[in-house]
């Protein structure tokens, strides 16, 4: 064919009326392969050529011709055939997608011509002409074969791709007219149409399928109570076309006691927890293979280790090498397809559903016989059909079959989500019930023992006699346990465990009693004491099992017994005994319950033994206590008398009386040793004797065997008890003196003076012998420590009374030293301070002011010359001029004369200030000199005037001076002017201290009033004397009238901490009062203000100089 200018058709089909009838034909029909069809058949007969077929590409790129319209049989039929990939090369493919290229061919003319719509690099639209090349040999042969002298191509595309060709033959060479080839364009554009549309049609069409599916699966899977897996398998494998399937799930994987569900790879591991449902073909596992079911081979594990649980599409399994394990399941079953779905929930795997297909046989129609290994090398020799069979082929699963396996999947793991639920909830529940009714009868039990158990321990708690208790609880218990014997074995306390009796019994008449049976049993120790003293039972359900000893076997045996339960009872941490529970007719296997039962009984047995015991050791402390108070008191007694005199005689007969009442004894003695005859010799100071017996007192004894044998002994605190002196294997010497007082027994405790043996306190039985109890051993040794405080007292007491005086006397002058330290330390610290002050300002400053005066007379001298000048010259130039208006030269003239005088008077100040710093300080002035009181005032008050004045928080101290005639006084200036500061200093601080504690509304006038007189003179005194009054007064707080009593007091002081150190008043006392000789006192009213009055002597005595 070749391309002609023409513009009609050569069967006059006019190209509105194609395009309109095929584009009628899509919107009337939903069915791509009608309007395929229709469209062949309108084509050949607007082109009017022999043959128009439309082409589809497969996805391997081969073909298939799926509609034909033929000009009455010119050409065979190539409907339904198919075409090799080969037949189209790789370069024409691209030129179609990329160019839309329309190729026409005429074989008489050797041409082969391209129209292309789109630019190749670009994709622009473009119109340009066909563009013509010889054909290529083999492609003249292809077609001559088909019989076709001209063709026409156009290609059809789908989303960019390649979907197929629209291709006209003719048998004759023929021309095609330009608007043939874009009419046929423009039906291929619509073709694309009918083709998106015909793809969205059917791919709605397989949705609304595939959810019919899965509606009908989960139809399947919740129409029942009870959910159901095989109906739900079955539809699933038939949708899918499967031979066969599986459903693979784990079953009964909640564990009650850790309260969490087995994973799927635990429960296939194990391979009990695990269900399968299966339908059609299924896989067979080798009988020697280590696994019951395919899904626990490594393969599937292995698979979905990483997590992620997609789908597994194997199209053939002989083709994935990591199931080469699996294949021997699969031999002679004919699946060769497997589709694995993991079912999955919340990242859980469920389960495996598995989808099974056959191997199927094929058989492909080709358009002629082609050789697919040589097929380049030998054109096509016949078109005729060709009919390739195939056998044992695997088929592959579409993406459609892949998507609705997806959604199945889900159906059947949230399926399973529920049916394991459903067995969690029914597991727990049956466990519930099972529980309800072992916990009830426990509780039946444990009611029954616990009321058994209520009415031992009442029985325990009404009685403490043992013997009673113990057949109550052996009685009791037998019947309670249906046993044949209970007892109670006690151990004898001598026979170290190996040894004891049954003392309480409850025995079936039948059986052998063993009551007050002893029993020797050096097993025992051997094996069973350390179990015993840890509280173990020991249970034997059999004696012949239990791998007791020969000798064991042989003593139960005696006792006809065949199981027993042996409990430990205890006192205290010492193993008592043994609670006996005997079977002798069988067998029997204790319940964990009868010997906790048993245990409680037993714990409430030791608690009944330790009872009794203690009631026993308390009925022996209460007879030991009520003696022990009865001496405690005669103690008391004797100690208070001790107390209330330090007469050692009085002492030493008082307590010879009371101990030997107390003791009822023959006679209660005082020894006292001679200091220089080292313990061999002494006498009886005091005594209290029974008138039956001879009485000591004033006896003088020589012993030279004490001194060598026993002095030491009591020395150290030995108390020497003899019951009977004749068996305490005593000397002759000794026994003779002991004799000579008729003494048969004794206490004899030392008396101690500091750490020297003083003497003995010696307490007789002279009748007869004596068993001295503990308690009146200790007594007699108390005693006895009780008069050693006696002797150190009377030491003491006069030590202390002399060291008391000696440390009041000490203290007080340490006092006073310590406070004339602080003071004169103060005092030279700031004398030397002020002088040295006073001194380095003092030179400086008599230089300033000795030259103010001559700077004066200097500066009038040039101010006048100046006037004299300004004068004389009238003319004076522009620059003099000028300086003096910059200077300011009448300004300086007026100012300075000013500034000279107020220089003047304030070096003057200075000169004051110092000098009242050097009449305070006073420090050349050590000795004693008559100096002027109102110039040690001001001075006081110059230092102070900072403190006086206004401040911005408080307001300035109004000072009153009410100033007698006063002579000269003789005194210590420096110490008095130290009084005046440490007086005024503390009005200061009281009239702040008021200040500060009123509202700020309410303002109040401070001021201080210093009045000084002269006393008149008092002739009717012994020593006649004028003196000179200071009253300081304040209009302050006051002070409270208990604190007035102490502000005299060294260190005492009511400041805050850092305030004040309490020495200021306790100095001044001592300078005004010890000093001078003179009077110090302080009046005041509390809110009223407070008055100090220091009265001094006009003349100091001479005893007061220095």
């Amino acid at each position: 064919m070749t391309l002609s200018q023409e513009h009609e058709s050569p069967t006059g089909v006019n190209q509105e009326d194609l395009i309109r009838k095929i584009t009628n034909r899509i919107r009337l029909s939903l069915e791509l392969q009608e309007i395929l069809n229709t469209t062949v058949t309108e084509v050949r007969s607007f082109l009017g050529t022999d043959r128009v077929m439309i082409y589809k590409f497969h996805a391997d790129d081969s073909g298939q011709v799926i509609a034909e319209s033929i000009n009455q049989d010119r050409f065979p039929s190539l409907l339904g055939l198919n075409f090799p990939a080969d037949d189209i090369p790789p370069d024409a493919r691209e030129l179609f997608v990329k160019a839309k290229v329309r190729s026409v061919a005429n074989v008489e003319t050797n041409q082969m011509g391209h129209s292309v719509v789109h630019h190749l690099d670009t994709g622009e639209v473009v119109s340009e002409n066909i563009r013509y090349r010889s054909i290529d040999p083999c492609h003249v042969e292809y077609l001559t074969t088909m019989g076709v002298k001209s063709t026409t191509t156009v290609p059809i595309l789908h989303q960019n791709r390649l979907w197929g060709l629209l291709v006209s033959h003719h048998a004759e060479a023929r021309t095609v007219v330009e608007s043939e080839l874009a009419a046929i364009q423009m039906v291929v554009d619509q073709l694309a149409i009918a083709i998106a549309q015909s793809s969205l049609f059917t791919q709605t069409k397989e949705k609304a399928a595939r959810e019919g599916v899965i509606n009908q699966i989960s139809r399947l899977l919740h129409s029942l109570p009870t959910i159901n897996f095989q109906p739900a398998l079955e539809a699933v494998i038939q949708e899918l076309n499967g031979s066969g399937g599986r459903l693979c799930i784990r079953n009964q994987a909640f564990e009650i006691e850790s309260n969490c569900i087995k994973s799927l790879g635990d429960c296939l591991r194990g391979g009990e927890q695990i269900q399968v449902y299966t339908y059609g073909k299924q896989p067979v596992v080798p009988q020697l293979s280590q696994h019951k079911i395919i899904e626990q081979y490594h393969c599937w594990q292995e698979h979905y280790q990483s997590g992620n649980y997609d789908i597994w599409a194997i199209t053939d399994i002989q083709q994935h090498s990591e199931l080469r394990n699996l294949l021997p399941c699969f031999q002679d079953t004919g699946i060769r397809s497997i589709l694995i779905i993991p079912l999955e929930y919340r990242q859980q795997l469920l389960g495996y559903l598995t989808i099974f297909r056959d191997e199927i046989d094929t058989e492909t129609l080709w358009a002629g016989q082609y050789d697919t290994d040589q097929r380049q090398l030998y054109p096509r020799l016949s078109f005729d059909i060709w009919r390739e069979s195939k056998k044992n082929v695997a088929r592959c699963w579409t993406q459609t079959e892949q998507e609705l396996a997806i959604e199945v999947g889900k159906q059947f793991a949230s399926a399973i989500q529920q049916y394991e639920l459903y067995q969690q909830v029914h597991q727990l529940n049956s466990n519930l019930e099972t529980q309800v009714k072992e916990r009830t009868q426990e509780l039946q039990l444990a009611v029954e023992q616990q009321r058994l158990l209520f009415e031992i321990v009442v029985k325990i708690r009404q009685s403490l006699d043992l013997d009673s208790i113990f057949l109550a609880t052996a009685s009791e218990l037998r019947q309670f346990l249906s046993a044949d014997r209970v007892v109670v074995y006690r151990f004898i306390p001598e026979s170290e465990l190996d040894a004891g009796e049954i003392v309480a019994e409850d025995v079936l008449p039948e059986y052998v009693s063993a009551i007050a049976l002893k029993i020797q049993d050096n097993c025992f120790k051997q094996k069973y004491l350390e179990l015993g003293k840890q509280g173990k039972v020991r249970a034997i359900a059999d004696i012949y099992n239990a791998g007791l000893t020969d000798c064991h076997v042989k003593m139960l045996e005696k006792l006809q017994v065949r199981a027993n339960l042996i409990i430990p009872l205890t006192e205290g941490d010492e193993l008592w005994g043994l609670l006996c529970i005997h079977q002798c007719d069988r067998p029997r296997i204790w319940e964990e319950t009868e010997i906790n039962f048993v245990s409680q009984i037993a714990t409430q047995l030791s608690v009944a033994i330790e009872q009794a015991d203690l009631l026993k050791q308390t009925q022996q402390k209460t007879l030991e206590i009520e003696q022990a108070n009865e001496q405690q008191r005669i103690l008391f007694d004797v100690v208070a008398k001790m107390r209330t005199s330090l007469d050692l005689e009085q002492i030493f007969n008082t307590m010879s009386q009371e101990v030997r009442k107390a003791l009822d004894t023959d006679r209660v003695a005082v020894f006292r040793f001679d200091p220089a005859a080292a313990y061999n010799y002494g006498e009886f100071i005091a005594e209290d004797v029974s008138l039956d017996f001879p009485s000591a007192l004033a006896a003088k004894i020589k012993d030279h065997c004490f001194g060598e044998n026993y002095a030491q002994k009591y020395s150290i605190g030995r108390v020497c008890v003899t019951h009977d002196i004749y068996k305490a294997g005593f000397q002759d010497c000794h026994i003779a003196i002991l004799e000579r007082f008729a003494v048969y027994a004794s206490i004899i405790a030392p008396i101690m003076k500091g750490e020297q043996l003083w003497g003995l306190l010696c307490i007789h039985e002279c009748g007869q012998p004596r068993q001295w109890l503990e308690s009146e051993i200790q007594f007699a040794t108390q005693i006895a420590t009780q008069l050693s405080v006696a002797l150190e007292q009377g030491d003491l007491l006069a030590q202390s009374q002399l060291q008391a005086e000696q440390v009041a006397q000490t203290l007080q002058d340490l006092q006073q030293m310590q406070t004339k330290l602080i003071q004169n330390e103060k005092m030279s610290s700031l004398g030397q301070l002020v002088a040295g002050i006073a001194h380095e300002i003092n030179n400086p400053v008599n230089f300033i002011y000795g030259n103010i005066n001559h700077a004066t007379q200097y500066t009038e001298d040039l101010l006048g010359m100046l006037d004299l000048y300004q004068q004389q010259c009238s003319h004076t130039s522009e620059e003099i001029i000028e300086r003096a208006d910059t200077i300011d030269l009448e300004f300086i003239i007026e100012d300075l004369p000013k500034m000279l005088s107020s220089m003047k008077v304030g070096t003057e100040r200075i000169r004051h200030i110092v000098l009242s710093l050097r009449n305070f300080s006073r420090l050349d002035e050590a000795e004693m000199k008559a100096v002027d009181i109102h110039e040690g005032i001001d001075s006081t008050l110059l230092i102070l005037k900072h403190r006086i004045k206004s401040k911005p928080d408080s307001s300035s101290i109004e000072i009153i001076k009410n100033y007698g005639q006063l002579p000269l006084v003789e005194c210590y200036a420096g110490q008095l002017n130290q009084v005046f500061m440490n007086v005024i200093s503390n009005a200061i601080d009281a009239l702040e201290a008021y200040q500060d504690s009123l509202p700020e509304s309410e303002h109040h006038h401070s001021k201080i009033v210093i009045t000084t007189s002269l006393s008149p003179q008092n002739t009717a005194s012994d020593n006649p004397r004028k003196n000179v009054i200071i009253q300081i007064s304040d209009n302050g707080a006051g002070i409270p009238e208990n604190i007035i009593s102490r502000i005299f007091d060294p260190f005492f002081t009511t400041k805050q901490v850092g305030k004040g150190t309490g020495l200021g008043l306790s100095i001044s006392y001592q300078i005004v009062v010890e000093k001078h000789g003179g009077v110090f006192q302080c009046k005041s009213q509390p809110g009223k203000g407070t008055d100090f009055w220091i009265e001094i002597p006009l003349l100091t005595p001479c005893t007061n100089k220095g």
